[in-house]
């Protein structure tokens, strides 16, 4: 077994001999070739014209748009909601008006309480649409004007400016 390992590790160290002798005398190329990358020369670039002012107020209203339904998540949800509240009250009017002959007293109760209903889903409807929506608009106008929340504020950009919190 002794015999046996020795006479396996004669033959690997002759393996790796003779490879690294074929290495050795194998003819190499005089000159190897590598791939050139060359790169342009820098030119000076004017910068861009600056927008019309019509199709810059068009991209600011765009990204106040976005701005805006991102301050009100929930608006569609709402608006969903008012829908199915004013449908169903169209409909319990539109029954009870349809009822009024058959027991009148019954109908009318229904026709108050669906009418109240639609009324109801009318101002919050109105509200939120005066109120909530012209509210939000304002905030997010403030913030899109805000230097400090844009990110263009001297205390970003100024090398010497100090922590106005110090």
């Amino acid at each position: 077994s002794t015999k046996q390992k020795i006479s396996m590790f004669k033959l690997l160290l002759l393996l790796g001999a003779s490879s690294g002798a074929a290495l050795l005398v194998s003819p190499r190329p005089a000159h190897i070739s590598r791939p050139v990358i060359r790169l342009a020369q820098p030119t000076a670039l004017e910068p861009d014209p600056p927008p019309p002012e019509t199709e810059k107020r068009q991209l600011n209203d765009a990204q106040f748009g976005v701005l805006e339904r991102a301050q009100d998540p929930f608006r569609l949800i709402r608006l969903v909601v008012y829908g199915i509240f004013g449908v169903v009250s169209v409909a319990g009017i539109s029954i009870a008006v349809y009822d009024l002959g058959k027991d009148p007293g019954t109908a009318l109760v229904n026709l108050g309480t669906n009418v109240v209903l639609g009324g109801a889903v009318g101002a919050a409807f109105y509200f939120d649409k005066t109120v909530v929506q012209e509210k939000i608009k304002d905030n997010t106008r403030k913030e899109v004007d805000d230097p400090m929340l844009k990110g263009d504020s001297e205390f970003f950009f100024a090398e010497k400016a100090k922590d106005p919190g110090e």
